[in-house]
């Protein structure tokens, strides 16, 4: 049995699709069962809890043989996330933690990376059975969340980024990877880098829009500075606005650009596209851009 622990956000639930596809019994840990009961398949077992309280986690994680952690983006992470590893240390019980973007893991980094660091630092000194997923950028975060909302309110797509791509990852790869992990002994005690198959640049995917409605997408050019006082405005806590600030510059830097074939090493199988993502989402691209359900038919 597996316990995923953040099962209902961007990636828990391909986390818990792909280990139900393996034939894996899963649990997860939800403070919202009717939450989890919506946004997951049948079959999985829902335990009332919350990852704060050891006694929950401990309770949770009773006759599991392997952990996939992960907590919502916020700046006590690393608190809850260490707790996590206190609580299930000496269990014996294999955690597979998903970390950040590879080249912003460190010391100095940004606000959420400098913790992802600290949280690997001690699981790998921990003693406890390990596998690190160090994942890119996510298709579904910049694509759906930040994206599509900038369409719909300018009609074009803002680049902090200027000439740099990064090489975007799927979700849904990542959840086929952190199954392999947690069930797989071979990948014990690695640190795995998750990204896509090349590098894009915000252009790149606004030329594919564009391909995809049969519209011209403009890009708006902006700084990763325009980006944090943009969030200021809009309510964001400084910590965050300090942080997309930080991982936009990283970017613009040209430093998520490489590229790995852990995902395919893995999985057996190669990282999708971006092409093949923005494909998928074409006709929420058209509907925002004022072409109803034009596309249905062609698609």
């Amino acid at each position: 049995m597996v316990l995923v622990l953040g099962a209902t956000g961007n990636v828990g639930p391909h986390v818990v699709a792909a280990l139900l596809s393996r034939g894996a019994a899963v649990r997860v840990l939800a403070r919202n069962v009717d939450k989890a009961r919506q946004a997951l398949p049948s079959g999985v077992e829902i335990h009332p809890g919350d990852a704060w309280k050891p006694a929950d986690v401990t309770a949770a994680a009773d006759g599991a043989t392997g952990v996939f952690l992960l907590s919502p983006h916020g700046n006590d992470m690393a608190d809850l996330q260490l707790r996590v590893i206190r609580t299930l240390r000496r269990t014996g019980v294999r955690i597979v933690k998903l970390s950040g973007t590879s080249s912003a893991i460190e010391p100095a980094g940004p606000q959420v990376c400098r913790e992802h660091w600290e949280i690997e630092q001690v699981l790998a000194a921990s003693g406890q059975p390990f596998v690190i997923l160090r994942s890119n950028s996510f298709m579904q975060t910049l694509i759906d969340h930040v994206m599509l909302p900038a369409l719909r309110a300018t009609g074009a797509v803002p680049n902090p980024i200027g000439s740099a791509g990064i090489s975007l990852i799927d979700a849904r790869d990542v959840g086929e990877v952190a199954a392999e992990a947690v069930l797989d002994d071979r990948w014990g005690g690695q640190t795995l880098v998750l990204t896509g198959p090349r590098a894009v640049r915000y252009e790149d995917i606004a030329k594919q829009i564009g391909a995809e409605t049969g519209l011209d997408i403009p890009v708006s050019e902006t700084t990763p500075e325009g980006v944090g006082r943009s969030l200021l405005t809009r309510g964001t806590e400084p910590w965050e606005a300090e942080h997309f600030t930080e991982m936009y510059q990283l970017f613009r830097n040209a430093e998520s650009e490489f590229v790995t074939d852990d995902v395919q090493r893995v999985t057996r199988k190669p990282a999708r596209t971006v092409e093949a993502y923005l494909h998928e989402r074409r006709q929420a691209f058209a509907d925002i851009l004022g072409q109803g359900h034009s596309l249905e038919s062609s698609a």
